[in-house]
């Protein structure tokens, strides 16, 4: 199967991954910003608002196929799943499919283009996301349309959520925006070139970082306004990840950069290929990446090589690490890996068809991962 390039107009970015604020009238404490790190659910890209990719729970301990179901399109989008085990996600046929723990689909809500990123949940159950149309949507745990909001470009990166509701969302024409739970602009915050699939997370301290084509990391004060930018060597098609201290972002050379909370360069690590891949931070600040050239990365907290493990073809996809410390991430090669804490193979599963998509894990251990066959795939017991 053939998968189609989203970006006709940039050759650089036809493999990118689609791969993905905090105030209403006022500042909100930290409190308010996220109250959903739950281990019974995985509401949003990368799991939570620092877009570490770590979950507390463990994945499933072999490569067992539980279902599959299809949609009518390539699933790009990474799946999330709502503390009822409910698990949502995108097709490029233009619909968010609502589906049951047992591969049912309960329904699904058509926009006018394709989905490439993520939905995120709400701790109301909301569930937020945009298309490829510009629009970002707000949809009732039934499916029902509750608010759209119109950006200036399309739309191929995944919100975050704040569990007052706000919905900070970046789009192809450059900025990034907060939209309160009633689907109205609160602000936003132009960059210097467009957004393309970097999604914004949010630290402990409130402050929002996003990536950007004109090459800058930009962190932004609660109330959308410049704190600083950190200016990065190409393009950055990532999304931030929020550690100890450390935002860890790559740009689209292979450059990975571990940057103080003040906008400085702690340390940076060249990953020997182009990669659109988001970081995953473990629990000892062990940085997971891949590459196209199809390596995942291992990179210690002092920015030195611990390991890295072979694909047999590109990684586009973001790691996700469970309580265990063992990293899953799917590849063009077709193939789905759990890779062990210390860079040897657990097991790893032929789905067939190049995966994009990157993994959600749920409580009962058992992650879920679209492909461009059409297909959502849970594997566990």
């Amino acid at each position: 199967m053939k998968v189609k390039n989203v970006f006709p107009d940039v050759k650089t970015t036809l493999f990118c991954l689609t791969a993905n604020a905090l105030i209403m009238s006022s500042i909100l404490p930290v409190s308010d910003i996220y109250a959903q790190d739950s281990a019974n659910s995985f509401p949003m890209y990368r799991y939570n608002l620092q877009r570490t990719g770590r979950v507390p729970f463990a994945g499933p301990f072999n490569e067992n196929l539980k279902w599959s179901i299809s949609s009518s399109g390539e699933i790009w989008s990474s799946p999330v799943v709502d503390s009822d085990g409910v698990i949502y996600v995108g097709s490029t046929d233009g619909n968010l499919l609502s589906i049951t723990p047992k591969g049912k689909v309960l329904w699904a809500f058509k926009t006018t283009d394709e989905i490439f990123g993520a939905p995120a949940i709400g701790t109301d159950g909301i569930v937020c996301f945009g298309s490829a149309d510009g629009r970002i949507y707000a949809l009732n745990p039934d499916g029902k349309l509750k608010w759209k909001f119109q950006t200036g470009g399309a739309v191929h990166s995944s919100p975050a959520v704040g569990d007052k509701g706000t919905v900070y969302i970046s789009s192809y024409d450059g900025k990034l925006y907060a939209i309160a739970a009633n689907g109205r602009l609160l602000w936003s915050y132009k960059t210097g070139a467009s957004i393309m699939t970097s999604s914004p997370s949010i630290g402990k301290d409130n402050t929002i970082y996003i990536g950007s084509w004109d090459k800058h990391l930009h962190a932004l004060n609660a109330d959308g306004s410049a704190k600083w930018n950190f200016e990065t060597e190409n393009k950055i098609d990532a999304s931030p990840a929020v550690g100890e201290g450390t935002v860890y972002i790559t740009d689209i050379n292979g450059k990975l950069y571990a940057i103080n909370l003040d906008g400085t360069l702690k340390w940076g690590f060249d990953l020997g290929g182009r990669t659109h891949s988001s970081p995953a931070i473990d629990t000892d600040e062990t940085i997971y990446v891949g590459t196209q050239e199809g390596n995942l990365y291992a990179i210690a907290k002092d920015g030195t090589l611990k390991w890295k493990f072979k694909t047999e073809k590109s990684i586009t996809a973001s790691p996700t690490v469970d309580a265990n410390g063992v990293i899953y991430i799917g590849s063009w090669d077709g193939k789905l890996y759990a890779v062990n804490t210390d860079g040897t193979l657990k097991w790893r599963t032929t789905i067939g068809e190049p995966l994009l998509s990157s993994p959600a894990i749920d409580s009962k251990n058992t992650l879920y991962v679209g492909c461009v066959d059409w297909k959502l795939y849970a594997i566990g017991q």
